[in-house]
């Protein structure tokens, strides 16, 4: 009965095998693309259907930390780019390293992208991570450039890399661009520091963790074409401005106790959708200076053509009992004026508290501030909400 049980699932192996072996290269390799580049040659050892089909896979995923030296890791670059098929070629590459010792990195960087030039040129995906917070951006994109990638990069990830300038290196085709962990430093000092400008077909922007030394420069974040933005945690002291004409959705969270002059100036005259999450402690026992409730009353001013509006407070904490009156949105009951309300196009409010034991009452006047304005015949919603910490 043993032996006749392992017979069997010998031959569900096999035959799980062969059903995947029929499959068209076409799907195989998009299935293989996934894959970092060492686990995609190992799949020539399944069978002889797989022997070769490797040397086809369009997409290339460096990844170091599947070798255990830099050695090894170089050695294996060099043998897959010189093995792979001459007329296949490269639309994504993915160099992933941890070089805060290894001199040779950029230079085999610059040996990928003068491959994936010197085979078909048609590069659109490129993610440069660098764990060690190592190169300056600048550096990379001279390398993109001289390959000519540049002319068909649709979509570039930078992890932990400096910016010292705008890019202005001839992307012309990039719709996306993803910054987790880089340094935005402005140069010279001083200057309108306005780095995604020179991108013109930019429509999807996420910037992630990020550091920027404002150096006394003043700090905007434009594009033309944006439609989605999403800026993460930005680590910035000063005060910067969002200007995007055609920006249909917002995602933007800033933590701190200050939280409010982390808070940038917006010029969104298109916006659908905004989606906000402030604060990680609020010093609730200070209330909030009124420079404070100003500029968090500047910003929701800046978002008077959502239709759709989602607040998120994070861990908000009282030690006398007061949440109530010293919720960030009841702060600007004082500030409200008799002038008409910004938001005309308001239809739905969603209000989502994390880190207290129930939901904070919100005054009538802030209730009637964000609706009163709105033109919509579309019935209004206003939704208070307590979440789970893990749920987000």
């Amino acid at each position: 009965m043993a032996g006749s049980s392992q017979e069997s699932k010998k031959l569900k192996r096999i035959h799980a095998v062969d059903r995947l072996s029929v499959l068209p290269d076409s799907i195989l390799h998009h299935i293989l693309s996934f894959l970092d580049t060492k686990s995609v040659v190992r799949t020539s050892l399944l069978a002889r259907r797989w022997r070769c089909l490797w040397k086809h896979v369009p997409v290339l995923n460096f990844i170091q930390t599947s070798f255990p030296n830099l050695s090894s890791f170089t050695k294996h670059i060099n043998k897959v780019l010189s093995l792979r098929f001459q007329k296949i070629p490269v639309g994504s590459i993915t160099f992933d390293i941890c070089g805060d010792k290894w001199g040779g990195a950029m230079k085999t960087f610059e040996k990928i992208m003068k491959y994936a030039d010197s085979h078909g040129g048609g590069l659109y995906h490129l993610s440069f991570v660098d764990d060690k917070f190592q190169f300056e951006i600048g550096g990379i994109a001279d390398v993109i450039t001289a390959s000519r990638c540049n002319e068909s990069l649709k979509t570039l990830i930078l992890r932990r890399c400096t910016l010292k300038r705008e890019f202005g290196w001839r992307f012309n085709l990039l719709t996306t661009l993803e910054l987790c962990q880089c340094r935005l430093d402005p140069y010279p000092v001083g200057e309108l520091f306005d780095p995604f400008a020179n991108l013109p077909c930019l429509i999807y922007l996420k910037l992630l963790h990020c550091i920027l030394y404002s150096s006394g420069s003043r700090v905007m974040i434009s594009g033309l074409q944006l439609l989605d933005l999403q800026i993460e945690c930005l680590n910035f002291n000063g005060v910067y401005e969002v200007t995007a004409p055609k920006l249909k959705s917002l995602c933007l969270w800033s933590y701190g106790y200050d939280f409010e002059r982390r808070l940038p100036i917006l010029n969104l005259p298109a916006l659908d959708h905004a989606n906000i999450r402030l604060g990680w402690f609020v010093p609730y026992r200070n209330a909030g200076s009124k420079e404070g409730n100003r500029a968090f009353m500047k910003f929701l001013q800046g978002l008077h053509n959502a239709e759709c509006l989602q607040l998120r407070f994070n861990k908000m904490m009282d030690r006398h009992g007061e949440e109530h009156r010293h919720f960030p949105l009841n702060r600007i009951k004082e500030l409200i004026g008799p002038e008409s309300p910004p938001f005309t196009r308001l239809k739905s409010l969603r209000v989502r508290c994390a880190g207290q034991q129930k939901l904070p009452s919100i005054h009538y006047e802030v209730i009637r501030y964000f609706f009163e304005g709105s033109l919509s015949t579309e019935e209004k919603t206003v939704q208070l909400e307590l979440v789970n910490e893990k749920r987000c």
